[in-house]
Order: C-alpha cells, then structure tokens, then sequence
C-alpha cells in the first residue's frame, strides 16, 4: 500500500518484514574491580554474550528469532558513581574494540540487531569517557553510537555532547548531534536523557520510530527522596517519563532497566520494570520481578509507518522564547577543562553555573 501524501515523508529503508520482535534482557549489575578489571570485563562479555544465546532459543520452538535484542544502559562494566578519571578510563572499552566485536559476531550469528550501552572512549578523544548507546547490525557492524547528550544534574563528569558541542560540530555536523539509525526493522534513536521532552522531540523531527531508554537505576528518586510506593514498589517516573514522550511523538518505546544484582549493590530499589510502549504510551509488555527476565513484544512495524506522521509543531510560536533563553551551564565546558573526579566536576560547575 502506498504511503499517503497527506503524511509527512522523512528518510528510511525498506523493512525486512512487516512486523519485528524485540526482546529486552533484563540482566544484573555486575561492578567492575579495579584490580580486575580485564579479567571481569570479559566475564561480563560471557554473561551478556550467553543471554543474547538464551533470548534467542527462548522461542525456537515456535520458530520466533528475535529481531532487536536490547540490553541495559552498563552490561560490560556495571554503575560506578565513584572514582576518578583514571579509574574511569581503565573501566571504560574501546569502541570500535574487542568487545564491540564479539557483540558484532553474537549479531551475526542470530542476524539480528544488539543494542546496549557502556561506558566507553575514542581514540580521537584522549582523555575523555562517554556514557555511550551503541547499536550493531546483523553484519556486526556499529551503525549507531550515541553520547550521552547532557548530564541529568548538569554537573558533568563523563564527556556529554553538550559538554563538547562546539568542537563536536565541528567534527561530525549536526546531525550527528540526534542519530537516529535507519534500519531495515526501523528507525531507531536513543533518547536516555530523561525529564527533556525537547530531545525526544528533536530524534522524532529527524524521523526515529522507536525510542530506546536504556537505564541503571530508572526509579526516578529526586533530592533523596522516594516517590510514592505502587504495586509494592516504587513509580518508575522515568519510565513514566518515556511513556510521556511515545505519546507526544507517537514512536514506539523500549525501557530497559537493570535487574537487582546479588550482591553489594546500592541500585535494586530502583531496579527492573523494563518495558515496551506503544506510541499512544501504552506499555504492552513488561517484566513482573526486578530479577532477570525478558521483556518480548511483537511490532507491526510496516502498518505504523504507513499512518506514521513527523510531529506537527507551531514553531514559530516558541522561536521568541528560545532565542532569549539562557541555559544554568555555558556550553563546551569540558573543552576548557577535564575534572579529575566526581567531586571536582561538582565544584566546577558550581563555579560556572549562571544561575
């Protein structure tokens, strides 16, 4: 069926089907020891390469492979709020890396597409680590890698976009700014900055169809505060925050949060709840434990972009309003000066912070 002149057209490629299954793995936060980092990193590759295996053959009975396997925002190295930037630079992988490319070959093998995130650093940015979304294709090759693009605080230790821009720009041109990667199951885009319905806004101007939020601790505590309890647990606002954002935008949705660890880990009171979102922001499926588990959804992907409209905004309504906003942090801050540690970064940004 053709696609209606009265919808908007935005770039894509031809789909390999008209529907797709995604799974989310839902898999524990394993930290890495300093001591060991080389040693756990790989253990940590093993379990994840293992769980991709375990998706994969959980419906081979009924001859369903998985065309999207995503897992959470730390998989390689777990969640580490401290340490200094030395430390952060032996826990963070080389991407492209040998990591990278045993992920690639897990892709291959199972002709799907893994995403996940990692701590990771580049070559050509000595120095710094970003909190990075990678997605690899079936040919095991990275088509999508997406910095973090600003810290939820404003207080920055890893390197964020915005933290770089002017020399990011520069670089890679704006539209690297909101990659969205147009792929034969959909366009997909990484939106993990939460409460900043203007970044989800920009990956659906540029087309994206699905959002993918990958998490740590996805609660949503603010100002160390819990929020009220629900079904025993706690309102994962964040998540709230994505469902927010599918129905604004009208894109399908992936929340993929991490299952409680074992052990010595701060994060399992906001751990699990991973879900799938239609774009009317309803979640169709999601996990019932904060233990390891598979989320599993089925997308008609070819009949949602055939109805599928880019959104419609008044912009010249808010153009006098952005024009004369001031942001609290100055942009590029981090090509000025690179924070050994958490505690420094806080101080720096205080110093900066305009109001």
């Amino acid at each position: 069926m053709p696609e209606s002149k009265n919808f908007a057209s935005y770039e894509k490629v031809p789909l390999r089907s008209d529907e797709i299954n995604i799974a989310i793995v839902q898999s524990k936060l394993n930290i890495l020891d300093q001591k060991n980092i080389e040693k756990q990193t790989k253990a940590n590759l093993e379990r994840m390469l293992w769980l991709a295996d375990e998706a994969q053959y959980w419906d081979l009975r009924r001859d369903i492979k998985k065309d999207l396997l995503i897992f959470h925002e730390f998989p390689l190295q777990g969640f580490k709020i401290s340490g200094d930037r030395e430390e952060q630079l032996r826990l963070a992988i080389d991407v492209p890396g040998p990591e990278t490319e045993a992920i690639g070959r897990k892709a291959k093998q199972y002709n799907c597409y893994i995403c996940f995130g990692c701590y990771g650093k580049k070559k050509d940015w000595p120095g710094h680590f970003m909190d990075m979304g990678i997605i690899i294709n079936p040919t095991g090759e990275i088509v999508y890698e997406k910095w973090k693009l600003r810290q939820l605080s404003g207080l920055a230790f890893s390197t964020t976009v915005f933290d770089v821009l002017p020399e990011f720009v520069e670089r890679y041109g704006w539209d690297a700014v909101f990659p969205v990667a147009r792929t034969d199951i959909g366009n997909i885009a990484l939106p993990a900055e939460v409460w900043e319905p203007e970044i989800s806004r920009a990956f659906a101007f540029r087309g994206a169809e699905l959002f993918i939020r990958l998490m740590t601790i996805g609660a949503g505590y603010w100002s160390g505060t819990p929020l009220p309890a629900l079904r025993g647990g706690v309102v994962h606002s964040f998540r709230m925050d994505l469902q927010a954002c599918c129905m604004q935008n009208q894109v399908w949705g992936a929340y993929v949060n991490a299952a409680a660890a074992t052990e010595g880990a701060i994060a399992d009171q906001a751990s699990g709840a991973s879900a799938i979102i239609n774009p009317d922001g309803i979640i169709v499926s999601e996990a019932m434990s904060t233990l390891e588990t598979m989320v599993i959804a089925n997308i008609p992907i070819a009949a949602y972009r055939n109805k599928h409209q880019l959104p419609n905004v008044p912009m010249d309504l808010y153009a006098d309003m952005h024009r004369r906003y001031v942001p609290r942090f100055p942009v590029g801050s981090l090509l000025k000066r690179l924070p050994k540690d958490p505690a420094e970064a806080v101080a720096y940004f205080k110093k900066l912070a305009r109001y």
